[in-house]
């Protein structure tokens, strides 16, 4: 038993790429006077076309209003965050299961954004749509919320005339990017980002996606193919 635990122990590790365990060895420092990451940035060309077939269960997505804050705040607590994102003009959708809010997902329209974790500014292309912060409760994971998302917003950008979508899916969420990847997103632009003592600095990867993510992609493309899975970033958490 114990060699087996092993055995699983050190394959984990061997996939796992430097990056990461040195990433999560820094978290484990108090207060984090250094953190850093890798944001693998996606982008999707159209309006995310999701077929009636998939979109199981009984919840349902509708847009947001401040009468929700409550209701999100208890998903996450960042009731204060949220308003700040009404304030600067971005919105928010949420699923809804039996009455409750049970995820949400937040848009951004404008020409830039300004990541609040890391500070980064990040332009959105014209005519595009920068969709950030999903969020979707552990208990309706894995139960089509996630399409019902993509289909609400693929009915908007009808409506308004959108003609792409822009994301990023944070270095070690590979459930997620694997997600993304398998619904039509293509990698766009990786960006390193780092806090050091208060400063922070970004630098852009001159690939796409690095290469050993490619291969942790590949890997988790042979021992699981699972449509969607559950996971859980600073910007995705499906």
């Amino acid at each position: 038993m114990r060699r087996t635990l092993l055995r699983d122990v050190i394959g984990t590790l061997r996939r796992t790429p430097l990056l990461s365990v040195a990433q999560k060895l820094l978290r484990r420092v108090p207060f984090r006077p250094v953190d850093f990451s890798r944001l693998c940035f996606l982008s999707f060309e159209g309006e995310p076309r999701v077929p009636v077939a998939l979109l199981r269960g009984s919840g349902t997505v509708r847009r947001a209003t401040p009468d929700d804050f409550d209701s999100l705040a208890r998903l996450q607590g960042k009731a204060s965050v949220f308003q700040q994102r009404f304030a600067n003009g971005d919105w928010c959708v949420v699923a809804v299961v039996n009455g409750r809010i049970v995820g949400y997902e937040w848009f951004c329209e404008q020409a830039i954004h300004h990541e609040t974790d890391w500070g980064l500014p990040i332009p959105i292309p014209v005519g595009f749509v920068y969709a950030y912060d999903a969020y979707i409760d552990p208990a309706h994971r894995n139960t089509g919320v996630w399409l019902r998302f993509k289909a609400h917003l693929s009915d908007w950008m009808t409506t308004t005339g959108k003609v792409g979508v822009l994301t990023f899916v944070e270095d070690g969420n590979l459930p997620s990017l694997r997600t993304h990847l398998r619904f039509g997103f293509k990698p766009a632009q990786t960006v390193l980002v780092a806090r050091v003592l208060g400063l922070r600095l970004f630098q852009k990867v001159s690939t796409p996606m690095p290469a050993d993510v490619i291969r942790q992609r590949e890997f988790g493309r042979v021992t699981s193919d699972r449509t969607l899975i559950s996971s859980s970033s600073r910007n995705v958490r499906l």
